[in-house]
């Protein structure tokens, strides 16, 4: 028996890793459903890593006037773990599918991200952290009404960095977070879990003393923003928070 349940993990370790292997592009998630053209139950948050497994039928669809081509797609279930699920999703589906017309291969997409890199003389020590699931993401982490880059990158010392570039009306700002400096101590992202926080998205800490719910915080600690934040958390395991740019400088808020 323990030979067969061998033989079944070998079977399917094999399956995940000679999917191909892409990552999201669709600035607000990828929809995940459960078979194709049926309910959809979370999405997949841009710059994540996904592995399709196989190719179905052709789909398209029309995104903010333009129509895009695409197929029907299934993902590795082990993908299951990057899904932000609905909040009306009251179980876990065993196949997911999706539109590929939102899904770039991995190479080309580190292409595309290493190009915009380079524009930037301070980051030539720097290089993406490619070994991460999720290494780069889009959001509006200012609040100045225009979409900045995050890259997860590795410095001269080792240390997994959490760079920000803060697009501007009249160039870019840098922003860095890990190493010696870090605002919270923390010398290195190297937490599994990493994406864009909608704005609106209510922000607490859930631990204090003990583990705390939403409705159980006081609403002078709800934090909610006109813009995105950030959340880090490792995978599996306790530690992690919603990281936030408020009044001049970066915010934690504790989740366990």
């Amino acid at each position: 028996m323990k030979q067969s349940i061998f033989y079944l993990f070998m079977f399917c370790a094999m399956l995940y890793t000679q999917a191909q292997e892409y990552i999201v592009t669709a600035p607000s998630g990828l929809v995940v459903r459960e078979q194709p053209n049926g309910k959809r139950f979370g999405k997949i948050p841009y710059g994540a890593g996904v592995h399709v497994v196989k190719k179905l039928n052709p789909f398209s669809v029309s995104d903010n006037g333009k129509q895009i081509q695409g197929h029907w797609v299934q993902l590795n279930s082990n993908d299951l773990g990057q899904v932000i699920f609905d909040q009306n999703t009251e179980y876990t589906p065993s196949d997911l599918f999706a539109f590929n017309g939102f899904l770039m291969l991995k190479s080309e997409f580190i292409k595309l991200q290493d190009q915009e890199i380079q524009k930037y003389s301070g980051l030539k020590d720097f290089y993406l952290s490619t070994s991460f699931k999720t290494f780069a993401l889009k959001g509006d982490f200012f609040g100045d009404g225009f979409s900045d880059d995050l890259y997860r990158m590795t410095d001269v010392n080792g240390n997994i960095r959490l760079i920000i570039v803060n697009h501007q009306q009249n160039g870019s700002k840098i922003y860095g977070l890990g190493g010696e400096k870090d605002p919270f101590n923390i010398s290195s992202y190297d937490f599994g879990i990493l994406y864009k926080v909608d704005k609106q998205t209510p922000l607490w800490s859930n631990y204090t003393d003990d583990f705390r719910e939403m409705k159980d915080v006081p609403k002078n600690e709800i934090v909610k923003l006109n813009y995105d934040a950030i959340y880090v958390h490792f995978e599996e395991s306790c530690g992690g928070g919603y990281i936030f740019w408020k009044n001049g400088k970066w915010n934690w808020l504790q989740q366990e």
